[in-house]
């Protein structure tokens, strides 16, 4: 009989073969249906309403930092008075998550897409939250024009060109002759995350590292650079090995891991059985073992899962930090945010309330740009790269062509007491 821990894995693991299977689907959709979308020249917005679209899971395991992202966009918008010059803005929240799936699912977040798309009053979409997960919907609203902010989504492969996803970041794009690249987010990406772990992992003492992936295209690209950067952090690489998501004993593997003399071990990909399985085993095997991984694999039910034990061998980055290490007007935000809410935000919230300000700055400055002329989608898509953000709650910031933030701050965390707690800043 499988162990309490063992059979929420399983559960995770089932869910997350669903919304793969429904990611194939969406996908196949997409591309029969030509992509949808609008024309090119009915991108300009009628009517004195503009429309901001948010897509989060506000169900399952990421319902609480989801929720404070939508709760920073919200306090953003009634701080501006929902208005940005003669227009009034209004804010649609729409549910990236499922009943059936309890966490996000592909087929929903490109319903969310296409309602924006085929909004004529729509001129900016903020999501979405998981990593990877956006691999849906930028290509949905570059094809329509419409500017795409993600708070905290970090995947590589929408931005930079990586082996792992082949054609990547253009295949994203399928209207760039026309608008360029609509998206940016706020978090950089997983190539200054490897860097970061590196930097982690020198300030635990690690000379020896083994490199795990499974087939998740995420993960292999994030695990080949940190491979080409960990020399330059003086890490010698002890290997590189799969996991195999069905495997439920993984003692061959973790021979293979401690005949590589390794100290410790990265690992990035999906949270499945085969990972949780080795994760625990692991522990038992070599107790002295660091094991790493990024915050797109180490969430609650993964910490959960494994048990304390293994989770409290684990070494986390995640490209957030603890509430204090932001500046000043950060600290404004939460107090603002617990006179309205009650309680104290997570550091998601300061994404979602920036993510906010940065689109209303953008809508004004579209705005000033169109004069007597219709606001047009392409305008604020075009005042958004231009942004150059100073005194935010994040810190002073602009992007790079790419869509990254100039910003490469990220956290090191450590599991306590069953969660996971912030320990300091990493750099990458």
């Amino acid at each position: 009989m499988l162990s309490q821990p063992l059979h929420r894995s399983l559960h995770t693991f089932r869910r997350t073969s669903r919304a793969l299977a429904a990611l194939v689907v969406g996908l196949l959709a997409f591309v029969l249906a030509g992509c949808g979308g609008e024309d090119p020249a009915q991108s300009a917005v009628s009517g004195s309403e503009l429309t901001v679209y948010s897509s989060m899971p506000l169900e399952g395991p990421d319902r609480v930092p989801a929720l404070d992202v939508l709760r920073g966009e919200r306090l953003a918008l009634q701080e501006a008075g929902g208005r940005v010059g003669d227009y009034r803005v209004r804010l649609v929240a729409l549910d990236a998550a499922t009943p059936e799936t309890d966490r996000w699912d592909p087929a929903q977040i490109s319903e969310n897409a296409r309602r924006a798309a085929d909004d004529e009053s729509a001129v900016a979409y903020v999501g979405e939250f998981h990593t990877g997960s956006l691999a849906i919907s930028v290509p949905l609203l570059n094809e329509a024009g419409i500017l795409q902010v993600s708070p905290i989504d970090s995947a590589m492969a929408l931005t930079q060109r990586t082996l792992s996803v082949p054609d990547s970041p253009g295949k994203y794009y399928p209207k760039a002759e026309q608008y360029g690249r609509t998206f940016k987010r706020l978090v950089p990406g997983d190539q200054d995350q490897a860097a970061a772990q590196l930097e982690y992992m020198r300030r635990q003492g690690v000379r020896r590292l083994m490199v795990l992936s499974d087939e998740d295209p995420t993960g292999l690209g994030y695990a080949m650079t940190l491979r080409q950067l960990a020399r330059g952090y003086g890490i010698a690489l002890a290997g590189r090995e799969d996991v195999d998501p069905h495997e439920r004993d993984p003692r061959d593997l973790i021979r293979a891991i401690q005949e590589s003399r390794a100290d410790a071990v990265f690992y990035a990909g999906e949270a499945h059985e085969g990972a949780i399985r080795l994760w625990q085993d692991l522990t038992v095997a070599e107790p002295a073992l660091k094991l790493f991984a990024p915050g797109s694999l180490v969430d609650q039910p993964f910490v959960d899962a494994v048990g304390p034990p293994a989770a409290s061998a684990t070494y986390v980055t995640r490209p957030l930090q603890g509430l204090r290490s932001y500046p000043e007007p950060a600290a404004r935000f939460v107090r603002a945010y617990e006179k309205r809410y009650g309680t104290t935000p997570t550091p998601e919230a300061l994404y979602g309330y920036e993510a906010m300000s940065a689109v209303l700055a953008a809508i004004a400055a579209a705005e000033e740009a169109a004069g007597t002329q219709p606001l047009d989608r392409a305008d604020v898509v075009r005042a958004f790269r231009a942004l150059r953000r100073d005194g935010t709650v994040l810190g002073d910031y602009s992007f790079t062509v790419s869509g990254d933030p100039t910003l490469h701050r990220f956290g090191a965390y450590r599991v306590v007491g069953g969660e996971l707690r912030y320990v300091h800043r990493l750099d990458g």
